[in-house]
């Protein structure tokens, strides 16, 4: 008996030959959007989901399923920050740069926060537990400055509260 590649049988999704079953998983995601190109964002939420970021061999995977070019899918990637093209770390830290915030020093929150943990903006801790990261706005200006850890919000902070709020309150998180 002659068994036949996923292709024949699934004529709208490429075949991935690390034989790893996430990529299965998202191959009935794309098949469920008729593996159109307007799904590009969705397939790109399942994979992120499926597989904690977006790598570029996850990138050309989707590329060819959803047939449209490499450059297309990164162009979406890289303008909604929710993707990731490098592995995050478990728990993410969001300090809010809006405005309020920024006035009342956002910008100096999140040098505080580099400095305990050993991190830059966008970069994960080595114990892959926390990434820190900026945003536009998390929607508490009544508590600027603010910070999220995912979807726990802290407010009114200062910065020589950071090494307090590290010590104590990220524990809870670890």
């Amino acid at each position: 008996m002659k068994v036949q590649p996923p292709e024949a049988v699934t004529p709208f999704v490429a075949y991935h030959p690390s034989g790893d079953e996430r990529f299965a998983v998202l191959d009935r995601t794309i098949e469920q959007y008729g593996a159109h190109p307007d799904a590009l964002i969705q397939v790109l939420h399942m994979a992120q989901q499926l597989f904690g970021y977006l790598s570029s061999d996850v990138l050309r995977y989707v590329a060819a399923s959803l047939k449209i070019p490499i450059a297309l899918v990164y162009g979406v990637v890289s303008f909604y920050h929710l993707f990731a093209l490098v592995p995050r770390g478990k728990h993410q830290i969001m300090v809010c740069r809006g405005t309020t915030c920024h006035v009342r020093g956002a910008a100096q929150i999140l040098e505080r926060l580099e400095q305990q943990l050993g991190v830059k903006e966008s970069e994960t801790t080595k114990d892959n537990v926390f990434s820190l990261h900026s945003a536009r706005c998390i929607g508490a200006c009544a508590l600027a400055p603010a910070i999220a850890v995912d979807d726990d919000v802290y407010g009114k902070l200062t910065p020589d509260k950071i090494p307090k709020f590290c010590q104590k309150d990220l524990k809870k998180y670890v």
